[in-house]
């Protein structure tokens, strides 16, 4: 037992740690000069010269300096010279050198106004489950959670916490508290995946890959939620007896899911609000990435963030590193490369540029997420019936007994 929970967290930090070397070792961090012959899809590189530039990569001439060297020069993009036309393309660094303070700041409030809104939608289904607790109280575990999210890795998460925190505050309510996190959790993934899938219908020549990933989402989710509700097709399709059939372990996690979703049967309508209700969010959501990627000068339209954002999330939900750690940044290199480099059609290292642009926001967002979060930890401090490590690993063995013992 001791062995496997050193064990897994290891693995976890191995992954999130090989990921962010893999991703930082294929973008640039120097700014350089390219120089290329051809036009468009025909350009090819012939030449590439380091630099360092000098005030906002977008100014066109771009001033720079020679690396070691205090002389300014400029040039301007597309400037033939000898035959080869030249362009900019700036290092990781220099984006955030370049962060327009502003739009950073609505991006960041946005982001603020989720994290309320997801309080108050679990504040709702703790009511429907019979809780006293207040909306306030609610907001206040629910900043708790983000900051065990963001900050503290580890398999429990900030979930377990701010459930373990509702049981303290509502003692003899277990089920119903756990109840109520992963139905908060399983409609916060189905309206993201909900977002996205209404998103790609318009532009399916571009993102059919995107939407069979998300649409395959969509149908999971609305399969569970089908099967859970009708008690025919449950007798149907005999679901009690696949998950009884199962591993111990996945076998337990879905039987919860399948408790948590039967158990709101006769609370349809809340079901319906509050996924649409997610929806809502998730569009403030994805908004406080594209003020933060236009701070940046990412340079991609809105609508693509609204077709990519919702999978990124989706795969960064993995339980794998704090925040999605590694994950993110992989997911962001590679869709911001393979779908937004359209966007910079006379560039010859199209892919590269917009793959470090996608990185630059990824790990700018969640550095702002992680500023957040310590509203949360301040809230940890201050609070009186406080959740210890003895209290999580007593949930923890609840669990693997529970799981041990099988239905």
């Amino acid at each position: 037992m001791a062995v496997k929970r050193f064990l897994v967290p290891t693995l976890k930090f191995v992954l999130v740690a090989g990921l962010m070397w893999f991703v930082f070792a294929t973008i640039a961090f120097e700014d350089r000069l390219v120089y290329t012959v051809g036009e468009g899809e025909e350009a090819k590189v012939v030449a590439e010269q380091t630099i360092e530039i000098v005030g906002s990569w977008q100014l066109d001439p771009v001033v720079y300096c020679l690396p070691g060297a205090t002389e300014s020069h400029s040039i301007a993009r597309g400037t033939v010279v000898d035959g080869r036309t030249v362009d900019v393309a700036p290092g990781f660094l220099t984006y955030w050198k370049n962060l327009d303070p502003w739009l950073f700041a609505l991006g960041a409030f946005c982001y603020f106004l989720t994290v309320l809104i997801a309080g108050a939608r679990w504040w709702w289904l703790l009511k429907v489950n019979g809780t006293d607790v207040s909306l306030l109280e609610t907001l206040r575990f629910t900043w708790i959670g983000v900051f065990f999210n963001t900050v503290v890795p580890g398999a429990t998460g900030g979930d377990l916490v701010k459930a373990l925190y509702i049981m303290k505050r509502c003692p003899g309510h277990r089920v119903q508290v756990l109840v109520s996190v992963i139905v908060d959790r399983v409609l916060g993934l189905a309206s993201l995946a909900l977002l996205g899938a209404v998103v790609v219908l318009f532009a399916l020549d571009r993102f059919a890959n995107v939407a069979i990933g998300i649409w395959g989402v969509i149908g999971g989710v609305a399969l569970l939620g089908v099967c859970a509700f009708s008690r025919r097709l449950r007798e149907l399709v005999r679901l009690k007896w696949l998950l009884e059939r199962l591993p111990h372990k996945v076998g337990h996690v879905l039987r919860l899911v399948d408790r948590a979703v039967y158990f709101y049967r006769d609370h349809k309508s809340v079901i319906a609000m509050s996924l649409f209700a997610g929806v809502g969010n998730h569009v403030i959501s994805v908004l406080s990435v594209v003020f933060i990627g236009e701070a940046l000068g990412v340079g991609v339209p809105w609508f693509e963030y609204f077709a990519l954002i919702p999978i990124i999330n989706i795969v960064s939900a993995l339980p794998l590193g704090p925040n999605g750690w590694g994950i993110g940044e992989a997911m962001y290199k590679y869709l911001f490369g393979k779908y937004c480099a359209v966007h910079l059609p006379d560039a010859a290292h199209a892919t590269q540029i917009m793959g470090t642009r996608g990185v630059a926001l990824s790990v700018l967002y969640r550095l702002h997420l992680t500023f957040w979060s310590l509203l949360g930890g301040l809230l940890v401090l201050f609070e009186k019936d406080r959740v210890t490590k003895a209290d999580i690993e007593r949930e923890v063995e609840q669990e693997e007994r529970e799981d041990a013992i099988g239905p």
